[in-house]
Parts: C-alpha cells; structure tokens; sequence
C-alpha cells in the first residue's frame, strides 16, 4: 500500500525539473544577516522574495509553504525520480502526521484539513487523520497503514498508553529510518538516510550522556557510525569524547557540549555535503540538496519568528547557515 499519493500522470523530464530548479534555488535566502538584525524585514520581505516558496511568517504555514513546494517537486518528477525520492518525501510527511494527531488530540477543528491542503499523503492516510473520532483510533489507523512496510510497526497503542503521543512521534521515526537503511535505495539516498540515522544515534547518545540516564540509549540499524562505538562512548560516560566523532562525521568542531551546538553542527555538517552533492550538473544530487536547503529555510525562518524577543546574536547562533 503506497502512503503518499499518485499524481496519475507521467511527470516531466528530469532535466527540465532540474532546470526549474536551478531557477528556484536561487532565489532562496543566502544571507541571513539583514533578516536577523532587522526585524521589520524579517517580517515583510524575507516571506516575499519573488520565486521563492515562502508566503508567510507565522510558523505553521512556514511549515505548509514548505510541503506545498515538495508538492510541487513530486508532481514534476518523472516516475523513476518518484520511486527514489519516495523515502525521503514520506519521512518529510511523518511530520505532518504528527501535526495532525496532536490537533486530533487538542480537539483544533478544521486545523486538520488546513495542515493536509498541501500533503502528499495519500487519500486513505489523509482520511484516516481527519474522519478518526478521537487519538486513539487515529493512532491504530496509522498502524495498520504502516504495518504492511514491516512488522516493526506495531504495538502503537502500548506506546502511546506508556509514552504519550510523544512517544508514538518517536516510535514511528525511528521504526521508519530503521526500516528505510535495511532497504535498497539510490546510493546517494542510502548515504542520506545513514547520516540522518548518525545524527539520531549521536543526539540520543549526547542526551544520555548529559542528563545522566541509567539506561543507555537505543541506537538505530543503518548509521556509518558502529553501534560498537557508539556503546563504548556510552560506557565511558564523558561527554567530551562525542565532540571528536561529530567532528568526523561533520568536519565541524563543537566548541562547548551543548545541545543547540550539538545539533546544529549535525545540521551543517549535512548541508555542506549536500551542497557538494548538488553541485553535479545531473542527477538526484541537485533534487536532494534543494529539498534540504528548502527544509533548513523554513527551519530558520521559525527560528527567526520564535527568537523575536532575544538577542540577535543568541538567535543568529541558532542558525544553520
């Protein structure tokens, strides 16, 4: 059972949809500078750049700009480009399933329906989310439409019975990116999907490390970093010792185990391989690289908006850039 929709037509080909994109990754915003600085341009010219995907700056329809641009980029793939970009637009779409059960749970009437406008989840899961009469049975719909992709998707209702909505949220990420790195995708969509699974090992890691839990952190199949290391880390209990492998993976120094330096060193260090990635004339390099950079601008954008009332530099430290 396909989880994202079938736009039922052939699409075009690839090298138009990268011609198209060649003309929107630029009007993407490369300085972010006058936007942190200048609050009234934050406001009013950074969500109207002409080409750009951005039409607000209230943080929920940052997040809708961005599906509906993704939409639009699947609708212009051909069909092999959509059997290898799939992955990545589903994992994309986990968020909005997220979104829509915690309006499910908030009882937010009609919040649903405005948050799916621009999805590209297919018509059964859309159904599921708005018609389900409360978060329980929301949750058992999205299970069994889960459940064909592998049995690690099950046992939703204990979860969420154990852990909250907040636990199922992370039940089906990590069963997703668990399931994704056993499968064969495009090498470079393979390469993707490891880092994404690091960058997870190594948050979780950190957070054990630094909130000093008893038991140790699970750690997701698929990442280049051994699970061996990444136990051994674990048993050493020093904190420190995580900077030199984010290091490796990124080629970025931590200056100070924080959380915030921590994840946005995983963060750069994605979006500088990408860019190199996208700096091939053909292939899914460029595709991957735009999607990510669309991704890290409505990432920054909210960051802009949430940080209204703080210091520039503290807000320009949170930053990808």
């Amino acid at each position: 059972m396909d989880l994202l929709y079938n736009p039922g037509d052939p699409g075009y080909p690839a090298e138009y949809l990268l011609s198209r994109i060649k003309g929107r990754r630029s009007a993407l915003i490369k300085n972010w500078k006058p936007l942190v600085y200048d609050q009234d341009l934050f406001l009013s010219a950074a969500p109207l750049q002409r080409g750009g995907f951005r039409t607000s700056t209230a943080p929920e329809r940052m997040w809708a700009d961005l599906m509906r641009e993704y939409r639009w980029v699947y609708r212009q793939m051909n069909q092999q480009l959509r059997a290898v970009f799939h992955p990545y637009f589903l994992y994309a779409e986990l968020r909005t399933i997220c979104i829509c059960l915690r309006h499910l749970r908030d009882k937010k009437e009609g919040s649903i329906d405005e948050v799916l406008n621009k999805s590209l989840l297919s018509d059964e899961m859309k159904g599921i989310l708005v018609r389900s009469a409360d978060l329980a049975e929301a949750i058992a719909g999205v299970e069994r439409l889960f459940a064909p992709l592998s049995k690690r998707f099950t046992g939703f209702a204990a979860i969420a019975e154990k852990d909250g909505l907040r636990g199922v949220e992370q039940f089906l990420t990590e069963q997703y990116l668990a399931v994704i790195a056993g499968s064969k995708l495009h090498p470079l969509m393979q390469t993707f999907f490891s880092r994404l699974i690091d960058a997870r090992n190594i948050m979780s890691l950190y957070k054990y490390l630094r909130l000093d839990n008893e038991q140790h952190p699970p750690i997701l199949p698929g990442g280049s970093i051994a699970a061996e290391t990444l136990h051994e880390l674990a048993a050493k209990d020093d904190i420190v010792s995580v900077g030199p492998v984010i290091r490796a993976l990124t080629g970025i120094k931590v200056e100070r185990p924080e959380p915030t330096m921590v994840e946005l060193a995983l963060y750069k260090g994605m979006t500088r391989w990408l860019r190199k990635e996208g700096q091939e004339p053909f292939g899914v390099g460029p595709i991957l690289d735009y999607l990510w950079r669309c991704s890290i601008e409505a990432m920054n954008l909210s960051v802009l908006y949430q940080g209204k009332g703080l210091e520039r530099d503290i807000v320009a430290a949170e930053l990808v850039m």
